[in-house]
C-alpha cells in the first residue's frame, strides 16, 4: 500500500465586490488548499497564510511540503499538533486530517469529538460592513436584513470614523453593533473614540490598537467590552490578555487548526473570557471546521455570501444563518 500523500494548491476565490478594512482592500481571498490522500480517501483543508501576499503563501506551501513525513503520515491530527509549531498551514493540515478521519470512520467530525451539535443546527451571523464613506456604510447597514448584528470595519487614518459610526447608528437605531478596527487606531485616537462608542451602545470593539501597544488597554476605562483579535493566537496568548480584553476572536488560521481552536475556546472560558468565531476569509472549505465552535460563541463572524465562486457543496449561510457543512464538503 502506498504511504499517505500530501498535495497543496494556491487558489484565489474572487469576491462579489471589493471589501476594505483599515490596512487593505480585498478583491479576492488568497488561500492554500491542502489534500491528504491515503488508501483511496482524500481529506481536505484550507488556510490563508497571508491576507494578500502570494509570496508569503508560496513560502507556506514550501514549508508544509518540507514537513517530515513522521509528523503527519500517522494521520492523527492530535499527534500532528503536538509535533508541529503553530502556523496557518498547520491549520489546513489539521483540518485535512480531521476530514480524513471522518471519512475513514464513517462519522462526522463533531460526532468523533463528542460535540453537542445536531445535524440541523444553525447559528445567526454578524454581517460585516466594510470600511467606506459614512454614507455608503449607513446605506449598507440599512439594507442588511435578518442579521444577529452588524460589524463595522473602522480604524481609518482619515479621521472620519466618528462620522461613520454616527451615520450607521442613525440608519439602524436598534441594531446590535460591533466594531473591528483591525489595529487601526493609536491609543490616543481610541481613547478619544471610546466615549462615542459607549454612547451609541456598541456591543464590543475588536482589536482597537496594534498588538504591540495593547498593554495600554489595561489603563483605559472599560466603557465598552474589548475583544482581542490579532492579539490572540493560541492558548499561549491568554495570560497576556487578562485585564486588557474581555473576550477573544478565535480564528483557525491564527490558532493553527481546529484542534488548538477547540482547546483555546475551552481554556478561555475557564479563565472567564468569552469568545467569538471569525475567519480570515477563505472559501466554504476554510470556514466549515469553524462552525463546530459556534455553539459556545457569543458572536459568529463567518459566511460565504461575499464570494463570487466557491467549492461544490458550499456552506449554507442563507438568511444570515450558518449551517453545518455537507459531508461532501468537509468532515
Amino acid at each position: 500500500m502506498e504511504p499517505p500523500a500530501l498535495e497543496v494548491r494556491i487558489r484565489r476565490w474572487p469576491l462579489t465586490q471589493p471589501f476594505a478594512i483599515s490596512r487593505h482592500v480585498f478583491v479576492d481571498n488568497l488561500v492554500l488548499q491542502v489534500e491528504v490522500s491515503f488508501d483511496g480517501v482524500i481529506g481536505r483543508g484550507e488556510c490563508e497564510p497571508h491576507e494578500y501576499d502570494e509570496s508569503v503563501t508560496r513560502v507556506a506551501a514550501r514549508e508544509l511540503l518540507s514537513l517530515a513525513p513522521s509528523a503527519w503520515t500517522h494521520l492523527d491530527p492530535v499527534r500532528m499538533n503536538a509535533a508541529v509549531c503553530r502556523s496557518a498551514w498547520r491549520n489546513a493540515l489539521d483540518c485535512a486530517l480531521w476530514d480524513m478521519r471522518a471519512k475513514r470512520d464513517g462519522r462526522r467530525v463533531w460526532e468523533i469529538l463528542d460535540l453537542d451539535l445536531k445535524p440541523d443546527a444553525n447559528f445567526p451571523l454578524l454581517v460585516t460592513i466594510g470600511l467606506d464613506t459614512p454614507e455608503r456604510m449607513a446605506q449598507a447597514a440599512a439594507s442588511a436584513r435578518n442579521t444577529a448584528g452588524l460589524k463595522l470595519k473602522l480604524g481609518s487614518p482619515d479621521g472620519r470614523d466618528a462620522e461613520r459610526l454616527e451615520a450607521v447608528r442613525a440608519s439602524v437605531p436598534d441594531a446590535l453593533l460591533t466594531i473591528d478596527a483591525n489595529e487601526g487606531w493609536s491609543p490616543l485616537a481610541f481613547a478619544k473614540f471610546l466615549p462615542l462608542a459607549a454612547r451609541f451602545d456598541i456591543a464590543f470593539i475588536e482589536q482597537p490598537v496594534p498588538t504591540a501597544m495593547q498593554g495600554i488597554l489595561a489603563e483605559m476605562p472599560r466603557l465598552v467590552p474589548l475583544c482581542a483579535d490579532e492579539g490572540c493566537l493560541d492558548r499561549s496568548s491568554l495570560p497576556s490578555l487578562i485585564g486588557r480584553y474581555d473576550m477573544i476572536n478565535i480564528k483557525l488560521d491564527k490558532a493553527g487548526g481546529l484542534t488548538e481552536a477547540l482547546a483555546l475556546a475551552d481554556e478561555a472560558q475557564k479563565m472567564g473570557m468569552r469568545y467569538m468565531i471569525g475567519c480570515n476569509g477563505g472559501s466554504s472549505l476554510a470556514q466549515a471546521p469553524a462552525v463546530l465552535l459556534a455553539p459556545g460563541a457569543i458572536a459568529v463572524d463567518l459566511g460565504v455570501s461575499v464570494l463570487a465562486a466557491d467549492h461544490e457543496w458550499p456552506i449554507d449561510d442563507s438568511d444570515n444563518r450558518i449551517r453545518l457543512p455537507a459531508r461532501e464538503l468537509w468532515g
